[in-house]
């Protein structure tokens, strides 16, 4: 049976739940956080965790339905973070749609709020290979393709407000999620520079050299709004500080023991951090882990703060592409979910453990990247079979009750006896048994 509330506390059991759980049948702990005895935090926290390891295929599609079966299809999407309800696509004709999650025609597409179509005046000359919101709120977002160049738009008009010509091909972009002292945009470039842009004044403010080649992928930390990793094709990936001139400030190594900037100096051979180009940067959303992929097929996580491989083996993870993919992790959740693009397959893990939870198959091709909604719990992937597949988590399921509970749970007057008792216990716990001066 599928429950869609909590109101029937007879129903519940107790709280022993695995994020491997498909059925929430052991939630009796909500009575627990009723009464203060549990954190709701931390049901809050393993709730969602449950629910992000049990997604299911949906026929949800987005409204045109020639970008799921033909041309043009998307190539790279973000979510806005304020709302976590506007979903902004990229594709491969160079065109960009915004598409509101809350909002479903038929109930099962998405419906679209506004799109440029490739060849319409703004849009890009080639694919879009990246799209990102501005994290402060969702009036403007950024574009970047292999036509050199990288656009800031107005979604209310959607038109360019400003660009950016590179001298170079665009792999990436990326803007601080916490910033509040800069408004840089880190643009990864085929010539092996960082080049930093000051969305204020439009200028680029300077370039972070020190790459053996095209750099794949950049990341802002949410913990330190000055901090910015990178990885590139020459198997490395650096930790930067913007506001200082000299070089990285740390290579990671997968033979665990982090290097010094000094040693690094003096040292003609950088750590690496993948037998392969590095595909792929996410951090957690408290910072204080970051997770890295490579063409190698490993999946790797770093203590962000000393950089030091943590060694945790995701057993199955492995890649087929080149191109800079796009992870995801749960947010609020315990334990944190990672969702890994692994061929036609998203491998699901436990960030800490390495355990894995789940795996989604629906895709015919190689995904390309998966976007988690904190909000709805739904998931987005994109691939370049042309599909993008919505998956959204398995209803919250009743338990299997013995013959003798189900006798407890018979109805009086349409209430079931287990809630009556239950409303007694808690109203026991809770009322004033303090006397007044006039007794």
């Amino acid at each position: 049976m599928i429950r869609d509330d909590f109101s029937d506390l007879s129903d519940i059991q107790q709280w022993n739940l695995k994020s491997t759980d498909v059925g929430l049948g052991t939630v009796r702990s909500l009575e627990n956080v009723r009464l203060g005895q549990l954190s709701s935090h931390w049901y809050r926290s393993r709730l969602k965790t449950c629910l992000a390891a049990t997604h299911k295929l949906t026929d949800i599609l987005l409204q045109q339905k020639e970008q799921i079966s033909t041309n043009p299809y998307v190539t790279h999407a973000d979510l806005e973070c304020v709302d976590s309800r506007y979903l902004l696509c990229g594709f491969n004709d160079g065109g960009v749609a915004i598409y509101d999650t809350f909002d479903r025609k038929k109930e099962y597409e998405f419906s679209e709020v506004s799109i440029v179509k490739g060849g319409q005046r703004g849009s890009h000359k080639y694919q879009v290979d990246c799209v990102q919101w501005f994290p402060a709120d969702a009036g403007l977002f950024v574009t970047s393709s292999h036509d050199k160049k990288v656009k800031i738009w107005n979604p209310n008009y959607m038109k360019p407000v400003d660009q950016f010509s590179i001298d170079c091909d665009v792999l990436h972009h990326h803007m601080s999620p916490v910033a509040t002292k800069h408004s840089l945009l880190s643009v990864s470039a085929e010539n092996g520079e960082v080049i930093l842009y000051d969305m204020r004044n439009g200028s680029s403010s300077h370039r972070l050299q020190g790459h053996d080649g095209p750099v794949q992928i950049t990341q802002w930390s949410p913990r330190n709004q000055h901090i910015l990793m990178s990885g590139g094709r020459d198997h490395t990936v650096r930790m930067w500080d913007v506001r200082a001139s000299r070089a990285y400030l740390m290579a990671l190594d997968m033979e665990i023991v982090p290097e010094t900037s000094k040693f690094k100096k003096k040292s003609r051979n950088v750590p690496k951090a993948h037998n392969g180009r590095v595909t792929s940067l996410c951090f957690t959303h408290d910072g204080a882990w970051l997770l890295s992929f490579g063409y190698d097929g490993v999946l790797r996580l770093w203590d962000s703060a000393t950089g030091k491989n943590m060694n945790v083996k995701y057993e199955g993870a492995h890649t087929d592409l080149e191109r800079t993919i796009r992870m995801a992790v749960s947010h609020c959740t315990y334990p944190d979910l990672i969702f890994v693009p692994c061929k036609s397959k998203i491998l699901v893990f436990e960030v800490l453990s390495g355990r894995l939870v789940n795996v989604l198959l629906g895709h015919y091709l190689s995904v390309l990247g998966v976007v988690h909604n904190p909000v709805s719990m739904d998931l987005y992937s994109i691939g370049s079979d042309y599909n993008f597949v919505i998956w959204v988590p398995k209803k919250l399921l009743r338990r299997n009750v013995s013959k003798e509970e189900e006798e407890d749970t018979v109805t009086i007057n349409n209430a079931p006896v287990g809630t009556r008792a239950t409303q007694r216990r808690t109203l026991q716990a809770t009322q004033d048994t303090w006397s007044s001066d006039d007794d």
